[in-house]
C-alpha cells in the first residue's frame, strides 16, 4: 500500500481556510508515545510523520464533544460513494478512552464507513483533554463551513460554560473576532420554535440577530414566522423588529407621530451604523421635540465591552 493514500483529499472549496485559529495540528500534540511506524505493515503520514494503524471500526465510538448535530443525508451519501470507490484515505483522528478509541475528526468519515459496514478504518492516535477535542471539532467544522448558526453558538457556550474560556479568548482559538462570538451565544437567547427555524436554516443568523431585539419570546415566535411566510431579507426583518420596538406597529393600532419620510431614514441609518459599531442591538426612539437611544447589553461582560468602546472607564 502507497503512503500516498494518506494525503488529504478535499475539494478546494473545503479547504481550510488561513488564519483560522490555531489549526487542528496545533491544538492536540502528537504524544512521544506514537512513534512513526517504520515497519510491520503499519503507515505514516505524510504530512505530520504520525503513526497510522488499522482498527476494527466497531472500536471507534463517536465523541460526546462533537458541536454538528445534524448531518445532512446528501453531503454523506457522496462521501459514502467516495469511500466505495476509493476507501477512507484520510485517517481518523482518535484519543483512546476506556478500551475505546473515541472520535476528534473525521465524523462524516466514520458515520460514512458505518453505513458501508467496513470492517477497519485507519486511525491515528492522540493525547487530548476534553476541551483539546471540542475546540478540534469546532474548528474542523467552521473550517468545512458545516455547522449551522445554532450549533455554532452552542459548541461557543460549551466552551466558556464548561470550560471557563472568557468570549475573547474564545475568538482568538478559532480565530473568530470577538463580536462574532458574542453574537453567536446570544442566539440562544432565541425562543426554541426559533431556534428550530434557524438550525433548519428557515433564518439566517442575521434574521435571528434581528429578532433578538424583540424580548417577549411569543412576540419572537410571532415575528420569525412572519419572517418566513413572507420570506423577508435581513433589512427588511431589521425594519419589521424595529417598527414592533418603536411602537409603530402595535396590535391595538394607536397612532403616534410620524416624521417625514427623509427624518425616518436618516434615523434608521444612524441606528444602523451604531448597531455595526457596538454589535448589538440599538434602538432610537426620536421625535421632533425629544428622543431616547436604548443599547441592549448580555451580561457584565458584553456591558465592559459596550463601555469600553463609549470610552467609559470605571475604577
Amino acid at each position: 500500500m502507497h503512503l500516498n493514500r494518506f494525503r488529504t483529499q478535499m475539494p478546494s472549496n473545503n479547504s481550510p481556510k488561513k488564519g483560522l485559529g490555531k489549526g487542528l495540528n496545533a491544538l492536540i500534540k502528537t504524544p512521544a508515545s506514537v512513534p512513526v511506524s517504520s515497519g510491520g505493515g503499519k503507515e505514516a503520514d505524510p504530512e505530520t510523520g504520525e503513526r497510522v494503524r488499522r482498527v476494527s471500526l466497531d472500536k471507534v465510538v463517536a465523541s460526546p464533544f462533537q458541536p454538528r448535530k445534524r448531518f445532512r443525508d446528501d453531503n454523506l451519501d457522496e462521501l459514502v460513494e467516495s469511500i466505495k470507490e476509493h476507501g477512507v484515505i484520510q485517517p481518523l483522528i482518535v484519543r483512546q478512552v476506556e478500551g475505546k478509541f473515541e472520535l476528534i475528526a473525521g465524523e462524516r468519515r466514520w458515520r460514512a464507513s458505518t453505513k458501508l459496514g467496513l470492517d477497519e478504518v485507519p486511525i491515528i492516535l492522540r493525547k487530548a483533554s476534553d476541551r483539546d477535542v471540542l475546540e478540534m471539532a469546532l474548528i474542523e467544522n467552521l473550517q468545512r463551513e458545516d455547522l449551522d448558526a445554532l450549533e455554532e453558538a452552542e459548541a461557543y457556550f460549551r466552551l466558556a460554560k464548561d470550560f471557563g474560556l472568557k468570549q475573547d479568548e474564545i475568538a482568538s482559538r478559532v480565530g473568530k473576532n470577538r463580536a462574532t462570538v458574542s453574537n453567536a451565544i446570544r442566539l440562544l437567547e432565541l425562543d426554541k420554535d426559533v431556534q428550530v427555524l434557524v438550525s433548519r436554516r428557515l433564518l439566517s443568523s442575521g434574521h435571528a440577530k434581528a429578532i433578538l431585539g424583540i424580548k417577549s419570546k411569543a412576540e419572537q415566535k410571532m415575528l420569525a414566522d412572519l419572517v418566513v411566510k413572507k420570506k423577508l431579507n435581513v433589512r427588511e426583518t431589521e425594519k419589521l423588529v424595529s417598527e414592533q420596538i418603536s411602537g409603530k406597529r402595535t396590535t391595538k393600532g394607536t397612532a403616534k407621530p410620524k416624521l417625514s419620510p427623509q427624518a425616518e431614514a436618516y434615523i434608521r441609518q444612524i441606528q444602523d451604523r451604531l448597531r455595526s459599531r457596538f454589535a448589538t442591538n440599538i434602538a432610537i426612539h426620536h421625535t421632533d421635540k425629544r428622543g431616547k437611544i436604548e443599547i441592549e447589553y448580555y451580561g457584565n461582560e458584553d456591558l465592559g465591552r459596550i463601555l469600553e468602546l463609549l470610552g467609559v472607564s470605571i475604577d
